[in-house]
């Protein structure tokens, strides 16, 4: 999906640095983020409560939150 991604961004692509990683274990210090998006990848996710901890580390203070699922969520922050 990356490759996708990056022939999809055009010139774009030259000031995006493309990682792959585990969304349990992101290899990001606290903080670093504006924003954080995840497609069709929560539901792939073994621990999602782990997965979400994890994007909550990596986002700045008053940092969005995006997911985009078609799937029914359970969570009662989220849901």
């Amino acid at each position: 999906m990356l490759k996708v991604g990056e022939s999809r961004a055009g010139e774009l692509g030259d000031k995006i640095e493309w990682k792959e990683a585990n969304a349990e274990e992101l290899p990001f210090e606290d903080e670093a983020f504006d924003f954080y998006t995840i497609a069709f990848g929560i539901r792939n996710v073994p621990n999602k409560d782990k997965a979400l901890i994890e994007a909550y580390r990596v986002l700045k203070k008053g940092g969005r939150f995006m997911c985009l699922e078609f799937s029914t969520v359970t969570n009662d922050i989220l849901g």
